[in-house]
């Protein structure tokens, strides 16, 4: 359910009057409304309610700084002059003016392409605290809307809504850049053979094509091997210069069709040596699923393949020249072990 109130609140950044649309997304999340007015959020390209980019899903100053913006000079701080700015814009958007247009057409810095937001954020949508719950005088229970949590302190609890729009002193975005300079890059092994990349993350979405569009522009690439099923691909290129510039370029942020993918170096598989005998592969094939079968019979199938030379030794000669009948694999079960309840 959504409602629509003209002309309701004040924006919080310009304090004029704007229309104010309020509902709630979710079943357990709180209501939400429109905080700042369509023109202040067309200014900067973000959202009238969380304030964040409407392209990357970032907060203004993380935008800003990678992207080398300085929006706030043409913004003015006074009341007076901040109204008149407004209006202009207005008149100017009635007239046809794109704002998205400055920020559109940037390319995304690297900043971006590792921070940009690819699912939502539901936790954003939970409700407030209960201020009462906090002091121990909450009667409400189970029927109070809030959450019944501890607040959180800390540097992110000390949110201003028009540093959030201005860039300024955001401790979110802080928080943010800082996570960019923090993350790994992906080093090359020393095997020089090594020339397969580990993409993880992948679902049925993403095909063949997607890996070879986004890969082939750093090498050729040999062949690309696609696991569904446990969710990773293996690509492989002709050169090793071409599996380290798609690695380096790639690290970190590798989104296809809005899902984050994990990009990792390829390991070669260890390979068994042939001599191995084949009595232990037949022996944990037999006891494979032995915790459902009797300690007695257990004991017994490891005897069985642990005797060295028990299949050499002939079959016994049965009585009066009569084959003995086909001996068929008994099925046990859990109820069929009389220890299983603890009975002596």
């Amino acid at each position: 359910m959504q409602t629509k109130a003209d002309y309701d609140k004040e924006c919080k950044i310009c304090t004029r009057p704007f229309t104010v649309f309020r509902w709630r997304p979710g079943r357990d999340a709180r209501f939400k409304k429109t905080e700042i007015c369509q023109t202040c959020s067309k200014l900067k390209n973000v959202c009238q309610v969380c304030l964040l980019d409407l392209e990357y899903g970032l907060p203004v100053q993380v935008r800003d700084t990678a992207l080398s913006i300085n929006s706030n000079d043409a913004i003015p701080k006074s009341d007076v002059n901040r109204e008149y700015f407004a209006e202009e814009h207005d008149r100017r958007a009635r007239a046809g003016i794109d704002y998205e247009s400055s920020y559109g057409k940037a390319r995304p810095s690297d900043t971006i392409l590792k921070l940009q937001r690819t699912q939502p954020y539901y936790k954003r949508n939970r409700a407030h605290v209960c201020s009462f719950y906090v002091r121990g005088e909450c009667t409400r229970g189970a029927e109070c809307p809030y959450r019944h949590e501890m607040p959180v302190t800390g540097e992110l609890s000390q949110q201003n809504i028009k540093d959030r729009y201005y860039g300024v002193n955001d401790p979110v975005a802080l928080k943010l850049l800082n996570k960019a300079g923090e993350m790994p890059s992906l080093e090359p092994p020393e095997d020089e053979s090594i020339k397969t990349l580990y993409v993880g993350g992948v679902d049925a979405r993403i095909t063949e094509q997607d890996l070879r569009d986004n890969f082939y522009a750093h090498g050729e690439i040999e062949s690309i091997k696609m696991h569904p099923q446990k969710a990773f691909a293996f690509v492989t290129y002709t050169t090793r210069e071409g599996a380290e510039k798609a690695a380096e370029e790639l690290s970190n942020k590798l989104v296809i069709k809005g899902l984050r993918l994990k990009l990792m170096w390829g390991k070669p598989q260890t390979q068994r040596p042939e001599g191995e005998s084949s009595d232990e592969v037949r022996q944990q094939a037999a006891i494979a699923h032995s915790g459902m079968l009797p300690r007695s019979l257990i004991s017994q199938q490891q005897n069985q393949y642990q005797q060295p030379g028990a299949q050499d030794q002939a079959a016994p000669t049965p009585y009066f020249n009569i084959p003995p009948p086909p001996q068929q694999d008994r099925a046990y079960y859990p109820s069929m072990d009389p220890q299983r309840m603890g009975a002596l």
